[in-house]
């Protein structure tokens, strides 16, 4: 391990950001970028070992692959869990890593509590009230209701987790089949069907990879019971957003919560807009105040890590995607 570390920190809040590593790190080479049109003349001229950018602002994702392939960067540190927008690498070369599970917590909460209000018939009483209409309806409790958890990563277990807690029968899958706690029934991924037949809560947490592509189709939305309750909070790729829309079409979904989508901001002209039963976020799902603080610490554990040579956490193994 060369002892020449430089570190190049890329975000849109470098206030909040930069006292916390040039505190634990003051010793060390470490540049606060907050304009995207100077990323490149920065790589030139401090030449970072070692990049932490979360994407988005300032910073597209599109341009995480020009960072992990500038020839002085051998660890890309990407804030935030997807890496589908990094490309492709030579682990011999390059070293991936991401911040998957830092802010799962709050995911999980966001999930759950969208679930139950979903659930009580929130959205429809929204609506009334616009219309100032005074109209009670029941809700159907919790206990012993199917929850399908489509992958049990570190949020998906989360989320099993808290519906568990409400007497719910959780069901889940992940690459293969094993005992994971909170979870009823574990499936393989290769089974996702037998995972939502019946299932009257279906959360998708999977990561997006070459294999997860399109996995909630027709036949998903067949197997999944009728007036379900359906999240995506993983990515819109996950999804086929037409059948998705012939569900709906059909009254199959009960209410979709949507937190991704296959082209995000959502264009003002999709119809995933206009449907009343439709509750479209903008993937904020787990954007807490001060979560970009969480993942600078979580960065900084593991920038303490490699400065003496041990294993990273979170480590993106190149032929999985996560």
């Amino acid at each position: 391990m060369t002892s020449d570390h430089r570190v190049l920190v890329i975000t849109s809040v470098p206030d909040h950001i930069g006292p916390i590593l040039t505190a634990r790190f003051p010793d060390l080479p470490i540049r606060i970028e907050d304009d995207a049109d100077k990323v490149a003349s920065v790589l030139d001229e401090f030449r970072p070992s070692v990049v932490f950018a979360i994407g988005g602002e300032p910073y597209p994702k599109n341009r995480f692959p020009d960072l992990l392939a500038y020839p002085s960067v051998r660890w890309l540190s990407n804030g935030g869990a997807g890496v589908e927008h990094i490309g492709t690498w030579d682990p011999a070369e390059k070293t991936v890593t991401n911040a998957a599970g830092v802010n799962a917590p709050f995911l999980a909460q966001f999930t759950i509590a969208a679930h139950m209000s979903a659930n009580i018939g929130m959205p429809r009483y929204a609506r009334q009230q616009q219309a100032r209409q005074w109209e009670r309806h029941e809700w159907p409790p919790l206990t012993d209701r199917k929850f399908c958890v489509v992958g049990l990563g570190s949020i998906g277990r989360l989320v099993a987790q808290h519906a568990k807690y409400f007497g719910m029968r959780t069901v889940g899958t992940r690459s293969t089949a094993r005992p994971t706690d909170h979870v009823d029934e574990v499936f393989a991924s290769k089974d996702l069907l037998k995972a939502l037949d019946g299932a009257e809560f279906v959360s998708v947490h999977c990561a997006s990879t070459p294999e997860t592509a399109g996995i909630i189709d027709d036949a998903a939305f067949d197997a999944m019971a009728d007036g379900v309750i359906f999240l995506n909070a993983a990515r819109g790729a996950v999804v086929d957003e037409d059948a998705l829309r012939r569900a709906l079409d059909s009254g199959k979904i009960g209410t979709a919560i949507l937190d991704v989508f296959r082209t995000e901001p959502l264009p003002r002209d999709n119809p995933l807009w206009d449907y009343e039963n439709v509750i479209v976020t903008p993937h904020m799902a787990d954007s807490i105040s001060g979560w970009e603080v969480n993942l600078t610490r979580a960065f900084g554990d593991n920038l303490a890590r490699w400065i003496v040579g041990d294993p990273l956490a979170s480590l993106v193994d190149p032929t999985r995607g996560y």
